[in-house]
């Protein structure tokens, strides 16, 4: 059997909002089940994402990490 806690009790044990838990377990990058229209997560799958965006640090944010917004932006010619 999983061990499961709400999504309320890992947003308050984690850091993350609840919408953001629940859109990470519809996508699937978190671990959990939705009973009865509610979400569970697990907490390791928490613990992984977590380490894993550690890791990442300002890399998670892909191009907008940078900060140089002109060269991301998309040239529009007249």
């Amino acid at each position: 059997m999983l061990n499961l806690i709400s999504v309320r009790e890992a947003s308050q044990r984690y850091g993350y909002s609840e919408s953001h838990i629940r859109g990470l377990l519809g996508r699937g990058v978190l671990s959990g089940e939705k009973i009865a229209g509610v979400w569970l997560v697990t907490p390791a799958s928490i613990e992984e994402y977590r380490d894993q965006m550690s890791q990442l640090g300002a890399k998670k944010h892909g191009i907008w990490a940078s900060g140089d917004d002109d060269s991301t932006s998309p040239t529009i010619e007249t």
